[in-house]
């Protein structure tokens, strides 16, 4: 997202992708990589179809993708991703990254607490916030975390990630340790699991950030749907 856009602007291209290379020793260590039948490569093909459909117009915002960085691309083995920054002419500025694991292992990690302090991140002290997203007619549950950091000459940055992970019947749930359990045995790993981040400048408020959030979710219908969302539980933990 005025500063908050010009922080954004600054740490939007980097901020989520730094995160996703550290997975590179945990994907490469994990054993009994598994075979994927018929149906769950039709499933695949079909989330990543769905990503490469979402519109660049919702709404009055205005999506740009983002660079996926190589490394990340390499190290990760993501079924699809999807990292498109959106913009309100002359106004907020959200990124949006969705990944899909074809293996639900390959996720473990990915966690803000994690990966961010791993990447030159501090998170902020305050209590991370447990909201409900309302996307459309839905509430998914949602954790939020703030980080900052320091750049060259003294510039400070900070955001605020919207995190939620989408396991294969749709069940949304902000609990890594559903992710863990998923993880647990090949046979349901294999089923794979999404992960959704939107992140925004700190300077934003939570209550703004998180109806943007919403809004523009629920702008991509075909998505949603086709990670089953709406037809799963969801978890509050």
């Amino acid at each position: 997202m005025t500063r908050s856009l010009a922080i954004v602007r600054k740490v939007s291209g980097t901020a989520p992708w730094v995160t996703l290379v550290l997975l590179v020793a945990l994907s490469y260590r994990l054993p009994n990589r598994v075979a994927f039948d018929g149906a769950s490569a039709r499933h695949q093909a079909q989330i990543a179809a769905a990503m490469q459909a979402v519109p660049f117009f919702v709404a009055d915002w205005i999506g740009e993708d983002e660079a996926v960085p190589r490394e990340a691309q390499k190290l990760l083995r993501p079924n699809a991703t999807l990292s498109r920054r959106y913009q309100r002419p002359g106004g907020m500025k959200l990124h949006l990254l969705v990944v899909h694991c074809s293996d639900a292992r390959d996720m473990i990690g990915h966690y803000p607490p994690i990966c961010y302090p791993s990447s030159g991140w501090v998170r902020v002290e305050a209590p991370d916030a447990d909201i409900q997203l309302a996307v459309g007619e839905q509430r998914l549950p949602v954790r939020t975390y703030v980080f900052r950091r320091v750049r060259e000459h003294g510039v400070e940055e900070a955001i605020r990630v919207f995190n939620a992970f989408v396991l294969p019947d749709g069940t949304v749930t902000r609990d890594i340790d559903d992710i863990n359990r998923q993880s647990e045995r090949l046979a349901v790993s294999a089923q794979g699991v999404a992960q959704v981040q939107i992140i925004s400048a700190a300077g934003v408020s939570r209550e703004e950030a998180s109806a943007a959030a919403g809004e523009l979710l629920a702008g991509m219908p075909a998505l949603l749907e086709t990670l089953g969302i709406g037809q799963g539980a969801t978890h509050e933990a």
